[in-house]
């Protein structure tokens, strides 16, 4: 930066710093935080603050939400500080209709359908209530003030993004709304880090659903409304820092059956406008399918694999053997061609070691998945096969292991043992865990969301995958329920927002605050991947502090916010002690 720069930016920071407050004594009603926290339509109000501070990596970006009391019909947002700028968005209430269940004392129950008397331990409110996680930007600014307990009250997320090229060093910026009242004005102080984000070191996947896309938007898929769409979604994917993405193969790549033929060019246009956008790979499945009862429901407790692509067809007879192969083969000439070998997770079969009644069934479902495996790692040299998991049951057959939080602690030996032979743990989330376990439910803490990703760092596990973008089955509208209907046969309905991060709106995919929440903990995971690098001692010492495991940590926001702050500094140190290191060297 030239010196006429800096100084223009020193004149700004300085007029800002030095400006009288528009406050004027008068003393505004609402509710306001930047930490990791719900709001509710019904939250207390109480005086706003004049000031608060914050702390961000360089690339960073920090949210907080107001709920501003106000008589008038709207408020309008501006935001002032060099080298800064601010997104502007309406947060809206959805309905959470039931708490999530304890996860161990109603057998397949998910959620808790008999009223409660009281709010369960682990939830932040009885149900039913309304919670604010829904966000509709505003680019202008222009927040409409709706009916609430205390007249109106005008609910506001706002994100402040440093420039690219922003310095180190400590800024202060005016948020200011002005109302029917008069104008609120809110000075942030931001303490930015020596620190960068680094991109692709954690990886992150959250599976879509094409068909919601469609139907909340009235697009065809493989339209160029539909693909035009997507690329909305993948922005959003983009920015909780997802890397890869699922593309579920369907029958419509079935040309012929007895030969059978194969042809995946519908799928270009899709696959590449995720690679366009950033994404580093991709994950295809299924081969295997578990068949159906006679009921027509999934048989989530078979022996008996079929083929994916004919699910008629057992996958042990020969003829499953051929029409499996075959199927690899046009799918491995089609990546080659389009230069994707290299970039391909394969997903043989969802959860092979869950629901299953004897170990003779296991035995035969590993059978099954090692012959599957083979016939991968054959024709698709360099393949990895990914799988959700519950164990190490399948050693030898999968090369990316994603076992449940919980699932990872009730086994944690054996994927640690993994992890030490350098094999590839990631983990997720689905359904469960319940109670006291980390998840991004509606009716938990905001932060239990973000901590997930705290937990991946303190396991030395590298990826996190999700079932639930924007997953509505069976007509489902998340402004009217957030609890996704159960489908499988196997319990009640899952736990509300479990399916979900983003609502369908008018334009286009509407972040949640969960959606952020995700963010700011995929951002976690890797920067405390760069702290273990670098001092060990530090990364488990500070991570001790807080997290323990998935089922014991301290959610205090307050105490969360100060160990954050401590690794940035920790990071910015070890950048700094590199420096100098690197300066005495020159001169030594």
């Amino acid at each position: 930066m030239d010196v006429c720069a800096c100084s223009v930016k020193g004149k700004k920071l300085r007029q800002i710093r030095n400006r009288k407050g528009k406050n004027m004594g008068k003393k505004y009603q609402g509710v306001l935080t930047e930490k990791e926290e719900f709001l509710y339509p019904d939250s207390v109000s109480e005086t706003l603050p004049e000031s608060i501070r914050v702390v961000m990596p360089k690339n960073g970006k920090q949210g907080i939400q107001l709920l501003l009391d106000t008589t008038g019909d709207e408020i309008q947002m501006d935001f002032e500080g060099d080298g800064f700028y601010a997104e502007w968005y309406e947060m809206i209430a959805v309905p959470v209709e039931y708490n999530t269940g304890d996860g161990e004392n109603q057998g397949g129950a998910m959620v808790l359908v008999e009223e409660q008397k009281e709010t369960p331990a682990y939830a932040t409110r009885k149900a039913p209530f309304f919670v604010y996680d829904c966000l509709k930007e505003q680019q202008t600014g222009k927040i409409p003030a709706r009916k609430s307990e205390n007249d109106r009250r005008a609910a506001v997320y706002f994100c402040i993004c440093p420039e690219k090229e922003l310095e180190a060093g400590e800024y202060s910026v005016v948020m200011t709304a002005k109302m029917a009242e008069g104008i609120y004005q809110l000075r942030v102080t931001l303490q930015i880090y020596d620190v960068r984000i680094p991109e692709n070191t954690f990886w992150v996947t959250n599976w879509f659903s094409e068909e919601a896309i469609c139907r909340f938007h009235g697009v065809e898929k493989g339209s160029e409304e539909y693909l035009q769409m997507l690329r909305k979604y993948i922005q959003t994917m983009r920015r909780m820092h997802q890397n890869v993405f699922f593309i579920q193969l369907d029958e419509k790549c079935v040309t012929a059956r007895k030969p059978y033929q194969f042809d995946f060019e519908y799928l270009t246009s899709e696959i590449e406008a995720f690679f366009e956008a950033g994404m580093q790979y991709m994950e295809l499945g299924v081969l295997l399918d578990r068949g159906k009862k006679s009921d027509g429901m999934p048989d989530m407790y078979t022996e008996h694999f079929t083929c994916a692509m004919a699910k008629e067809v057992p996958f042990e007879t020969l003829e499953g053997y051929e029409l499996t192969v075959t199927f690899v083969k046009s799918l491995a000439n089609y990546l080659t061609k389009h230069g994707w070998e290299k970039r391909v997770l394969f997903h043989i079969h969802d959860e092979p070691d869950i629901h299953y009644q004897t170990q003779e069934v296991l035995e035969a479902r590993k059978r099954q998945y090692y012959l599957a495996a083979g016939i991968l790692r054959k024709y698709i040299p360099g393949i990895r096969i990914i799988e959700a998991v519950d164990s190490a049951e399948f050693r030898g057959g999968i090369d990316i292991w994603v076992p449940g939080t919980a699932g990872y602690e009730k086994k944690k030996e054996e994927f640690d043992t993994l992890i030490r032979l350098g094999e590839t743990v990631w983990t997720y989330v689905c359904c469960g865990p319940e109670g006291h376990w980390l998840n991004r439910f509606l009716d938990f803490a905001l932060l239990k969301g973000r901590m997930l990703f705290w937990g991946c760092a303190k396991n030395r596990i590298s990826g996190f995958l999700h079932w639930g973008l924007n997953q509505f089955p069976g007509g489902m509208n998340p402004y009217e329920g957030t609890s996704c209907p159960n489908h499988t046969g196997i319990g009640t309905n899952f736990p509300c927002g479990d399916s979900f991060l983003i609502y369908p709106g008018k334009e286009g995919p509407r972040m949640g605050m969960r959606l952020e929440a995700q963010r700011r903990g995929a951002e976690d995971a890797a920067l405390w991947q760069m702290l273990r690098k670098v001092d060990e001692t530090a990364h488990d010492r500070l991570l001790g502090s807080v997290f323990t495991n998935n089922y014991t940590y301290k959610d205090s926001p307050e105490l969360f916010a100060k160990v954050y702050e401590e690794l940035l500094s920790a990071l910015q140190n070890v950048k700094q002690k590199n420096t100098d290191e690197r300066s005495k060297g020159q001169w030594s």
